[in-house]
Parts: structure tokens; sequence; C-alpha cells
């Protein structure tokens, strides 16, 4: 077995994090482009970059406006490719509780996808909307935004005009309730997903795949998943409940998940194509009981003129 290696890695809320939540409201898509999307920026910077799969970084976050002014937890690789990290303890329970809140006091609707109308990809599920910045934000929200921000983008993007963050998502779904394979991509240079209550249920089909190419279309993944199952293949990210507590547990393709953890990945090859990464492919399985989760993207808008 690999021998984990330990890190003390400081997270702080510098001014620039700051500076970029404030651009939630409104992307720039006026700003000048790279020329070239240059190798080695729509990835993990150092350190998570030389992490191998299994190794891990101790971190810490501070927390502004609680009585408990800093979050303990870790960084540990699940695959590279594409490159996933998990985030253990990442919230406290509370903070589980106050997202959770916050949602059901906004009131929350059936979810649809990028496309307007279309409910049938995500099913049995009810979503809210909750500002990352500004006025109408939570600090709770805006802080985790800042702390992800300074982990995992790296100085370019977080220094372009066209960065930015959407609004955090947060869903419910019901027994039997699912998101269907799709790949986050639309600019999308990294999305995380917290888990608010410990179920999880996030499967990435082709992760770390090692026996033959993944083919670089929608069709081409669709049709090669088709015969694949989570826990034998790929990364499957299972909540480690009572109801999911099954054998096939212990083995390389399946990680337990815990309420307060979330899951980081990126969206985009890193070697210079600006090409979506299709390893990145991924669904929510149809789950046999209550499932809380809110996600964040976070975009390099000029990504979509390549």
């Amino acid at each position: 077995m690999m021998t984990t290696r330990r890190h003390i890695l400081c997270i702080w809320l510098f001014i620039n994090s700051s500076i970029f939540i404030k651009r939630a409201a409104a992307f720039s898509t006026a700003a000048k482009q790279l020329a070239v999307i240059p190798p080695g920026i729509l990835g993990p910077p150092e350190p998570l970059k030389s992490l191998q799969v299994g190794q891990s970084l101790d971190a810490f976050r501070l927390v502004v406006d609680d009585d408990d002014d800093r979050v303990d937890f870790s960084i540990e690789r699940v695959a590279n490719s594409p490159h996933i990290f998990l985030l253990r303890n990442f919230l406290t329970s509370s903070e589980c509780n106050q997202i959770q809140a916050l949602a059901e006091d906004g009131g929350m609707k059936t979810a649809e996808t990028v496309t307007k109308g279309d409910t049938s990809s995500r099913k049995n599920c009810s979503v809210a909307w909750i500002p990352s910045s500004g006025p109408d934000g939570s600090s709770l929200v805006s802080g985790l935004v800042a702390s992800t921000v300074n982990i995992f983008l790296s100085d370019v993007v977080k220094s372009r005009p066209s960065a930015g963050v959407e609004n955090m998502q947060i869903l419910k779904y019901g027994v039997g309730g699912e998101f269907v394979h799709h790949q986050d991509g639309d600019a999308r240079v990294l999305t995380v997903i917290y888990y608010i209550n410990g179920v999880g249920g996030t499967w990435f089909p082709l992760a770390d795949r090692n026996n033959g190419e993944i083919p670089k279309n929608k069709a081409g993944v669709l049709e090669l998943v088709e015969n694949l199952e989570p826990g034998k293949h790929g990364i499957f990210l299972k909540g480690d409940s009572s109801n999911s507590a099954q054998e096939g547990n212990n083995n390389k393709h399946t990680v337990l998940v815990n309420k307060g953890d979330a899951v980081a990945f990126y969206n985009y090859r890193d070697e210079g194509s600006a090409q979506l990464d299709w390893a990145a492919l991924h669904c929510g399985s149809p789950t046999d009981e209550t499932k809380w989760i809110a996600n964040h993207w976070y975009r390099l808008n000029e990504l979509a003129n390549y």
C-alpha cells in the first residue's frame, strides 16, 4: 500500500479571493481572451498537483463569524484522470445544517438542467440558489468560495477578468432521485460538490480508465459507459450511511463520503488544448434515501471561445 504523505496547508481568505467573488454577478466576456491557453493552468496548482492517488494534505480554513474560528480538514487525491480530490470534513455539521436551512427558507423548486424545461435528466429533485456574494449572499457561502479559490485555482485563472463563480446550487433528491450522465463543461473549469447530509452517489465511470482511449464527444462516451457499473468501474463516491453500508465498498473503485465532505474535480484537459475532459463525465446515481448536496461551479468564460 502506498504510504500517505501528510503536509500542513494553511488556507487564508486572501483579498484577491474577495475580488474574485465579486465577479459572480456579472462575468466579463468583453475582456481580451488569452491567445493560447497554456498548459498547466486549468488543473490543480501545487502542492495538489504533485499528490499521488491515496496521498493527502492536512489543511484548515478560517471562519470569520463562528465560535470555531478554524475548520481542519484533509485533501486526498482519489483520481488522476480527471483530477479528483476529496475534502474530508470540509464543512462542519452546523454549516451543513445552515446550508440546508438556506435552501428551505428561500423556497425550493423543481430542478431543471441548463436546457430550460428539462426535468427528465434530473429526476425527483428540488433546487434552490444562494448568491455566492453580495448583500443577499451568505457569509458562509462566500467564505467557502474564498477558501476553494485559494486551494484549487491557478494564479492565471484567478487573475483573468472572465473568471468567476456561479451562485451555490442546493439540491434535495427524494427516493429514486438521480441525475443522468453529463459533463459540467460550459466554461466551468472546476466543480465542487458538498455532501450536506452524507448521502453520496456521485459516479465517474471513466475516471482513471486504463484500458483504451476515451472518445472526445458526448455520444461516444455515453455509448462507452452503457455497460459499466458503479463500484466496478471508475470512481464511485458512496455515502457511508447505514443504507449504503453494503458489500463492494472495499475496492479501488469506491470511496466512502460522510456529512461535511466535498469533492472537487476539473472539467477541462490541462495540456493546452482547452478541450473538455470527458473523463470528468459523471452522474448522480439513483438514491434509496433523501439526499442533500450543494454545488459550486468556477468559470473561465473565455473557454467558450475555443
